[in-house]
């Protein structure tokens, strides 16, 4: 199976959350599209491609994750565990 038939879906959304890098700092970010694996954000600074954080979103909680890859004030990255967020659209 292709990593693409192994993607969850993903769905397309609009949560502000907060970004807490691996030093502590927070960053307030907008998540425009999540899975049970893993989501795509904007944020207003520059991120780093690699980096452990936890994205923090209002009535849902704290999730770990790793960021997979940059580009401009996108990024996206992948759950360390699956997630259900449910409502989340």
């Amino acid at each position: 199976m292709s990593k693409q038939e192994q993607r969850s879906p993903r769905v397309q959304t609009v949560l502000d959350a907060v970004l807490v890098d691996s030093d502590g700092g927070e960053l307030a970010v907008e998540v425009i599209d999540i899975s049970s694996g893993g989501f795509r954000l904007r944020a207003g600074e520059q991120l780093r491609a690699g980096e452990e954080v936890r994205l923090r979103v209002p009535r849902y909680g704290d999730f770990r994750a790793q960021l997979q890859w940059v580009k401009g004030n996108e990024a996206g990255g992948c759950f360390m565990e699956p997630v259900q967020m449910r409502g989340a659209s």
